[in-house]
């Protein structure tokens, strides 16, 4: 395990409330040692309100006996803790905390990268640069599926930061698939004009229908992309095949008989 803590791995002369809170957003679990003096302390109150707020897995850890009215977190108020007095065995205490911290380990450590892009996201604006994207963001909408089964809920923060990266990629999409079909209409537009207007007079009905296997195909796809297939190719692919077949009865038995 790595663990944190603040009176040893925060660097000297840099701001220690953001490297508390950097580190506070990269935990997959918050050990807090309750004690008189800890809830005295207005810093440690900040950082256990800190986990709260980032809705991170909180292990109270009851080292020696305190004034209970001064507690008024009710995260520790809920959770049941774990003794580590000296009545009791440390080894079997210290044990309980190590398979209590990787207990759905894999969740906490997902949902704590997630908080840290999402905390960079919000610093930045909501900048689009910083959305997931690709296999990050599929392993993040896989995730969302089981959200129901884990006691450790994402925050609003993380589902909004899923939710933009989704409209995102999204967007990126339509734009990559629409240069596509802007590529593919400009290409069909230049198959009719050579065939229909450079070689115009030597070519017969006949034949210029017949071109027509040609350059319908890349029209209806760019026209069906531009249209219904805006953010899938399938829809585009699907009409210019019905088109094709359309354009076949039509040549095969209507033309001949004109």
């Amino acid at each position: 395990l790595d663990v944190w803590i603040d009176w040893e791995d925060i660097p000297y002369s840099s701001n220690w409330w953001n490297e508390i809170s950097q580190a506070v957003d990269g935990a997959s679990a918050f050990v807090c040692v309750l004690s008189d003096d800890y809830f005295k302390s207005e810093t440690c109150e900040a950082e256990l309100k800190l986990a709260e707020e980032r809705n991170k897995r909180i292990i109270p850890v009851c080292y020696k006996d305190f004034d209970r009215k001064l507690n008024n977190s009710n995260a520790v108020a809920k959770t049941n803790w774990l003794l580590f007095s000296t009545d009791d065995n440390f080894e079997k205490s210290f044990d309980s905390l190590i398979d209590t911290l990787n207990a759905d380990l894999d969740w906490r450590k997902f949902h704590a990268r997630l908080q840290v892009r999402a905390s960079e996201w919000t610093q930045k604006n909501n900048d689009s640069s910083y959305h997931l994207f690709g296999q990050d963001l599929d392993e993040a909408v896989a995730q969302l599926q089981n959200e129901h089964e884990k006691a450790l809920p994402l925050t609003t923060l993380q589902h909004n930061y899923i939710e933009a990266s989704r409209a995102g990629a999204k967007e990126l999409t339509r734009r990559q698939l629409r240069g596509f079909y802007w590529a593919a209409l400009a290409y069909s537009a230049v198959q009719v004009f050579v065939i229909y207007f450079w070689d115009f007079d030597s070519m017969s009905e006949t034949a210029m229908i017949k071109m027509s296997w040609v350059w319908l195909p890349g029209l209806s796809f760019a026209l069906a992309g531009l249209t219904v297939g805006r953010y899938r190719m399938r829809p585009a692919f699907i009409v210019m095949a019905v088109t094709m077949v359309l354009f076949g009865v039509f040549y095969s038995a209507i033309w001949p008989s004109l």
